[in-house]
């Protein structure tokens, strides 16, 4: 499913070689969020965490150049449960300081929502961190409701879902 979210750039699949544009992408993003006092993302991401994603199929990427990036799985056992309704899972959304203010996210979000029910699923959902505020309010003007804080979690979080 092509569609066009940035100065006629389709969202396409990472593809091997494409890795220092995903950590610059998310670096970008990074350092934004370290001048605002959050510190939720490393500097630079592991590029074997990358790679793993881009085998999998799972990392996308907006514009050419790269402008966003995103993560999208089909299950997060870790933090959903092994059992739980089919739904996409978005993890490390990021659009570079050129493209943003334009709602570029919120194109990627309704993007993923109707990728999930194009497979006949009603969810999508995301993990964000409790600890920041204004990520939560981003998520919810989104569409995204809040559904739990699990204690279980490895860093303070905070689960949403969107539904249709």
């Amino acid at each position: 499913m092509a569609i066009l979210l940035f100065n006629d750039a389709p969202i396409r699949t990472a593809e091997p070689g494409d890795e220092d544009v995903v950590l610059d992408v998310l670096s970008d993003a990074a350092a934004w969020l370290r001048e605002r006092g959050i510190e939720q993302w490393p500097e630079r991401f592991s590029a074997d965490s990358v790679t793993g994603q881009i085998t999998r199929g799972q990392a996308l990427l907006v514009g050419d150049p790269a402008v966003a990036t995103v993560v999208v799985t089909d299950r997060e056992p870790e933090l959903w449960g092994e059992n739980a309704v089919p739904a996409y899972y978005i993890s490390r959304l990021a659009v570079t300081r050129e493209a943003a203010g334009r709602g570029l996210g919120y194109r990627i979000l309704d993007w993923v929502q109707a990728a999930a029910f194009a497979k006949g699923w009603r969810y999508v959902r995301l993990a964000t961190s409790r600890d920041n505020p204004g990520l939560r309010r981003y998520y919810e003007k989104a569409g995204f409701l809040h559904v739990s804080d699990p204690e279980e979690a490895r860093w303070p979080t905070s689960l949403y879902e969107r539904y249709r």
